[in-house]
């Protein structure tokens, strides 16, 4: 009997360090494709390889006019508010800096459905923050009509290739309705990995939900895109579509990249969850 205690008490240890090893383990190999990185990276040479224009024709962020701003989830705008507010803008949601090359040509895909006030919300905080950032963009928003479950991932895919009908783009940024960027140092831009803005929602405390997490918005430039061949059409509700995003950047060595939780701050506006994909 003696010997049998034994026997289990040194499987127990055995089991334990097994469990400790592979914890850390799969602790490593998720750092080692994450990094955060700061938004000046956006400004460096390296990241205009290939540039149609030299490096004095570029716009210069100028950082003292990038700050933290105050974010009222709560306030009722119009959509004729925020054309008031934002004349510069034109149709389509194009803009573009007049005195200076922008670094990229962005797109901005929203899908979208039955969200009109985070929509006005979301606009009214966006077009100030991208011209601030000195960023030509379009922005565009995917409604999905009817009545059968949210596609998200498809929304997404349909808005990348109809903005190829009215513009070479050269940075997409896939964003939630009802999410609102916190901090103008967040820079709408793409580099040469998955790009994860959204590093710091206050619904979760301003931290990511796990470490590869790549949902909320993020990123991506077009040669990226079709490497992991974009979103999934397949899941139908709330979810998974995300995961599945992460998964296909990672199965294409693709790595994920993060402003630090103190940039990437986003406010989230309150709405009645959806339910959730089945697949």
């Amino acid at each position: 009997m003696a010997v049998w205690i034994e026997v289990l008490m040194k499987s127990k240890y055995v089991i334990l360090s097994l469990y400790i090893f592979f914890w850390v383990k799969a602790l490593i190999l998720n750092s080692s494709s994450v990094s955060y990185t700061m938004p000046d990276i956006f400004q460096k040479s390296d990241m205009l390889k290939g540039a149609r224009h030299t490096i004095k024709d570029y716009c210069r962020l100028i950082w003292e006019d990038l700050q933290l701003q105050e974010i009222n989830i709560y306030a009722n705008y119009s959509l004729d508010q925020v054309e008031q507010e934002n004349p510069q803008v034109q149709p389509g949601g194009v803009w573009a800096p007049e005195k200076c090359v922008s670094f990229q040509h962005v797109a901005i895909i929203i899908p979208y459905r039955d969200r009109l006030f985070h929509l006005i919300h979301l606009l009214r905080r966006l077009h100030p923050l991208l011209r601030r950032q000195h960023i030509e963009y379009q922005v565009f928003v995917l409604e999905q009509a009817g009545g059968t479950p949210f596609n998200r991932g498809m929304l997404m895919n349909i808005g990348v290739k109809e903005s190829a009908k009215l513009g070479k783009f050269d940075c997409f940024i896939f964003h939630d309705v009802d999410l609102l960027p916190e901090h103008d140092r967040n820079i709408y831009m793409c580099d040469n990995n998955l790009r994860h803005l959204a590093s710091a929602i206050d619904e979760m405390r301003y931290h990511v939900m796990f470490e590869n997490y790549a949902g909320g918005v993020v990123a991506l430039t077009e040669s990226n895109f079709k490497k992991i061949n974009g979103y999934p059409n397949i899941y139908w509700g709330w979810g998974n579509e995300d995961d599945d995003f992460s998964a296909r950047a990672k199965i294409t060595e693709l790595r994920l990249t993060r402003p630090p939780e103190y940039i990437g701050r986003y406010k989230m506006v309150k709405h009645m969850k959806a339910e959730r994909s089945s697949h």
